[in-house]
């Protein structure tokens, strides 16, 4: 049995009744869904209202309102399929950026060590408040290009809720709130303020990664779109 237009829309109805309103994720289920409602057609002599239930019902535990508060922010309420992916590429994030930036961290202390030299820290941190303007000019502008985005996803989400922290974040780095490099001793290197600059790098680089996932849906869902 080969569900109808009509029907497909009943099923993507019924998942955004349910919370589902993330495009990316929607298309996935609505999928998932389809296939399951065919095979139990085609086992089974039910009316498509009948079977539609039954799946629904199978999918109800991952349908449910859930919040992981600590991961994703006090009051984020969704459905535990989504909730729970939120919640893992957070952890993935937070883990990748751990390393990334205790990593970056000791090279550039390595390098200190090793050479003393004035002109090299100032070149590294030359090159990271370079890097910090460019991203943050490139988040603006790609915020800039999602205004009329018509896909709703789940990167352009937290794109979106990331945003105005990380932009914050960077304003407070530029004001020399974290300066990398004491005013008076120009071969030392204030750690904790290392730190906080590779992190946001960090932060920018993975923002503009949901970017670019949400641009690279939305081109791939204008062209199957009649």
């Amino acid at each position: 049995m080969k569900l109808t237009n009509q029907q497909i829309a009943q099923i993507e109805e019924t998942l955004v009744l349910n919370g589902v309103v993330y495009d990316d994720i929607k298309i996935e289920l609505i999928d998932h869904i389809a296939s399951e409602i065919e095979a139990e057609a085609m086992s089974e002599a039910k009316p498509f209202e009948i079977i539609l239930k039954e799946v629904f019902d199978k999918w109800k535990p991952q349908l449910k309102p859930t919040s992981h508060n600590l991961l994703l922010g006090y009051g984020f309420l969704a459905p535990k399929i989504i909730s729970d992916k939120f919640a893992d590429d957070k952890k993935k994030e937070l883990f990748v950026a751990g390393i990334t930036v205790c990593m970056l961290t000791f090279l550039i202390l390595l390098i200190k060590n090793k050479f003393q030299s004035a002109s090299i820290l100032s070149s590294i941190v030359f090159v990271l408040q370079t890097t910090s303007v460019l991203g943050a000019l490139s988040m603006t502008s790609a915020r800039l290009f999602v205004l009329n985005s018509k896909a709703k996803t789940t990167y352009l989400f937290w794109f979106k809720k990331n945003f105005y922290l990380i932009l914050l974040y960077g304003l407070l780095i530029g004001f020399g709130f974290f300066p990398i490099l004491p005013a008076n001793k120009i071969i030392e290197i204030k750690v904790g303020s290392l730190i906080v600059t590779l992190a946001y790098l960090f932060l920018i680089f993975g923002n503009l990664k949901l970017f670019y996932k949400h641009f690279q849906f939305e081109k791939k869902l204008s062209f199957t779109k009649p």
